[in-house]
């Protein structure tokens, strides 16, 4: 799957309609720790992905990463994140770190929420500023990338999704 360009509110449902594709992530996204259905409250997803309440509220405000347990319904309710919407965060505040924009940011963020947490501990993921793609096994994607003569960075996935997991075996 490679994302283009995208700039509105919701960009994962402005892919899909522009590609043509089905709204649908994986069918059955399980993971093997029932990781699933347990929320985590904004402070605890703030400290183990290493972001700002500001960040983390502008996230779920722009819908670039909302509150998949909880989302907001106004004033005074409290939002619940799962463990994959704190891996994606922590993906994402590497990505910021590292000087890739918040275009490019959201792009990595729309990509990898099309995966389950099994697929995403197994996953590298490439850009070159236009596209995102995960690196296969062969790295057919990276060199066609490369090709392009732009800069090209790849982010450890499954070594940040790991590192999330230990962070909040600790928390608990």
């Amino acid at each position: 799957m490679v994302l283009k360009n995208s700039s509105s509110k919701n960009a994962l449902a402005d892919f899909y309609e522009s590609n043509n594709q089905p709204v649908q992530g994986e069918l059955f996204a399980f993971s093997s720790y029932g990781e699933e259905s347990v929320g985590y409250r904004g402070s605890v997803a703030m400290k183990i992905a290493g972001i700002t309440y500001r960040q983390l509220d502008y996230w779920a405000r722009k819908n670039i990463i909302e509150p998949s347990i909880n989302p907001s319904h106004g004033s005074g309710s409290r939002r619940l994140y799962s463990f994959k919407d704190i891996s994606i965060m922590a993906v994402a505040k590497r990505l910021l770190d590292a000087g890739v924009n918040l275009t490019n940011v959201t792009k990595a963020i729309v990509f990898l929420n099309c995966y389950s947490v099994n697929h995403l501990e197994r996953m590298t993921i490439i850009c070159d500023g236009q596209s995102v793609m995960e690196c296969n096994n062969n790295q057919e994607n990276m060199f066609s990338m490369l090709e392009g003569g732009s800069a090209v960075f790849a982010i450890a996935v499954g070594c940040i999704v790991k590192q999330v997991r230990a962070d909040l075996s600790k928390e608990s």
